[in-house]
């Protein structure tokens, strides 16, 4: 049996490593519930603002798109997206693998933007509005 790579893109800055993780494991707690051939890539669990665990933050960005590169499907979080430069700059490392290499990642967005551009919704293969939504459809149309 195939393993999926789910990498969770979204605001981390200006979050308690709680608010920053508390999506991303009921995300991967829902997911495993229907299927355990997914392994997830959490950012905040291996770089962590003011702690330190890296040296530059060129060594933190180069290993996150490494990570999402090297990933299946990527789940963002659109409730705080404004207020992320560095999730918008995966969204654009994400459409320009998807414009630009024989790779397709599947980008589902998770919750309602606090911000409106037509290019946003362009990116996304989905947009549910719900962690529970997005977990059933993942486990449903892309862990096949």
């Amino acid at each position: 049996m195939r393993t999926f790579k789910i990498y969770t893109a979204g605001q981390m800055s200006g979050l308690t490593y709680d608010d920053q993780m508390g999506w991303r494991l009921e995300l991967e707690r829902l997911v495993r519930t229907i299927s355990n051939n997914v392994i997830f890539v959490h950012p905040p669990h291996y770089y962590r603002y003011g702690e330190g665990m890296h040296q530059t933050e060129r060594e933190a960005m180069v290993w996150d798109l490494a990570q999402i590169r090297d990933s299946d499907i990527v789940v963002v979080n659109l409730n705080s997206i404004s207020k992320s430069i560095g999730t918008h700059m995966e969204l654009g490392f994400i459409e320009a693998i998807n414009q630009l290499s024989t790779k397709h990642l599947h980008l589902i967005g998770v919750g309602k933007p606090d911000v409106e551009h037509p290019w946003l919704n362009e990116v996304l293969l989905r947009r549910e509005d719900t962690l529970e939504q997005a977990a059933a459809y993942i486990s449903a149309y892309l862990l096949i």
